[in-house]
């Protein structure tokens, strides 16, 4: 008896395993199949909300028709199979608003609640212009040019709308059910979505869908409407902004830094304008110092002179007149040596003349001056405002030159400092009770002089009104000049330039 070969053990086996296999490869392929293929007519019936799912908005059905309760942007209800390819989508739909579009989804994919937040194609009525829609959205929105329907889209009129997605091909047409004016459309994208389910969308209205259905479609299908359209659009889809490309970083950066360069240069330009500033108010004040120094240094000289003269010429001077003309003389050193030391203070307190109380200053001048013997009153009306420091320094000047002559002339028993501010100025006045005098602008002395000099450098106004046994009032008065930064800006650019 002869035993079977091992070969021969084995085939039935092989037959078995490669029947399973068969029959697993032929079932997956006939499952995807099955699920790419669309229904041979597919149509929407009471009861079927269920094959329907919601992404936004409110949704309900009834009489065979879904409603669309909400005013939502972009509010979807998708159905159907993310597999389906080529295939054709019919539905009637009327408004229940203005300035709003609905219409229906072809080929969806990734969708989310949003307005365009879905990948597939949206064909649908917008009664803002009253046009046919088509168009692309992927989280974004991109559309072909609208088509006009005759007399427009209105609200509670039925249209009955027809897409027909084939390869990368869209073409649909637009019905009024009540004219029968028909509109149609064609959209051919190279970069296409192709398969994907049908949906329907509403943006900012209510509104109504009956009569859906889906079925197969093929190349005749989209013939049948892209053969009435006026032309086939291909739009570009953007797929993100273009800006931020490494040559476009690379000027950004570049205009930053030029940006932060420019903005270090002003700021170092108005620090030197600022040091020049200052300097140049020094350089003024030094120059004040020196023009009133000099002109005591010259009474000094003169009066020395004439103490010489006379002792030359009489032999034997009057004890009497030599010591009174040295007491001037003294005066005048005095006088002289009081306001040198005043202004190199001023210099060289870190403290600025603006932020300084000026009836402060003017008070201890009255007193360093008339001392305990005269009696000095102040009085402020207004609200005190910091002064510049060219304005300050000439008022306190002249309120001290006043003082000084009320003191060494006039043998007052009283004196009065006011200072008056209002929004646009500000006054100075000291008052005395002595003997006064006759003035006249003829025979004014080198004091007077002096004080009209600083007043015509900060565009003031001087007044002296003075008689004989009835006392003198200075007078000045000037501008606040409330210059706003840029003005200032403006104004020593014009200067340099």
């Amino acid at each position: 008896m002869r035993l079977p070969s091992t070969n021969a053990r084995y085939i039935p086996a092989a037959w078995i395993v490669s029947a399973i296999l068969a029959v697993i490869v032929w079932s997956s392929f006939h499952w995807h199949s099955a699920t790419n293929v669309v229904p041979t007519h597919y149509q929407l019936k009471s009861g079927q909300m269920d094959e329907w799912k919601a992404f936004g908005g409110s949704w309900e059905i009834s009489d065979d028709a879904i409603h669309s309760n909400s005013y939502e942007r972009g509010a979807k209800l998708l159905a159907g199979s993310s597999h389906w390819v080529n295939y054709t989508l019919s539905s009637d739909i009327r408004f229940d608003g203005v300035a709003a579009d609905m219409g229906v989804i072809v080929r969806s994919n990734d969708e989310s609640e949003g307005v365009d937040a879905y990948n597939g194609y949206f064909v649908g009525l917008r009664s803002l212009d009253g046009t046919l829609v088509i168009g692309r959205a992927n989280y974004g929105w991109v559309e072909a040019r609208p088509v006009l329907i005759p007399g427009g889209v209105h609200p509670s009129v039925w249209y009955r709308l027809r897409v027909t997605a084939f390869g990368c091909n869209i073409a649909a047409s637009a019905q009024n059910l009540t004219t029968l004016q028909i509109t149609w459309i064609a959209f051919e994208e190279r970069s296409c979505v192709k398969s994907g389910r049908i949906g329907l969308r509403s943006l900012n209205a209510n509104g109504m869908w009956r009569n859906i259905s889906v079925t197969g479609a093929g190349w005749n299908d989209y013939l049948e409407l892209q053969q009435h359209a006026a032309s086939v659009e291909q739009p570009v889809i953007l797929n993100g902004p273009p800006w931020w490309t490494p040559w476009h970083v690379g000027v950004l950066f570049l205009g930053i830094l030029t940006l932060a360069l420019l903005t270090q240069l002003i700021y170092f330009r108005f620090q030197r304008w600022k040091v020049d500033t200052i300097t140049q108010e020094r350089e003024r004040l030094a120059h004040d110092i020196h023009d009133t120094m000099a002109q005591s240094f010259a009474g000094i000289g003169y009066q020395i002179q004439g103490i010489r003269s006379k002792v030359v010429r009489a032999g034997h001077p009057d004890s009497r007149q030599i010591a009174d003309e040295l007491s001037m003389a003294y005066q005048l050193i005095h006088r002289c040596h009081e306001e040198a030391s005043r202004t190199i203070a001023m210099l060289g307190s870190s403290q600025s003349p603006i932020e300084q109380h000026l009836m402060k200053a003017l008070a201890q001048t009255a007193g360093k001056i008339a001392g305990d013997q005269i009696p000095t009153t102040t009085e402020i009306y207004g609200t005190a405002t910091p002064l510049n420091l060219r304005l300050a320094d000439a008022l306190l000047n002249i309120g001290r030159e006043a003082i000084a002559n009320a003191v060494s002339h006039a043998n007052p028993t009283k004196l009065k400092i006011t200072l008056n501010y209002t929004e646009n100025s500000v006054e100075l006045e000291v008052d005395d009770n002595g003997q006064g005098f006759s003035y006249t602008p003829e025979a004014a002395g080198y004091g007077i002089l002096g004080m009209q000099k600083r007043a015509r450098d900060v565009a003031a106004i001087l007044v002296i009104i003075s008689s004989p046994e009835l006392g003198t009032r200075v007078q000045v008065k000037a501008n606040l000049r409330h210059d706003k930064f840029a003005m200032r800006i403006l104004a020593n650019l014009k200067k340099r330039l």
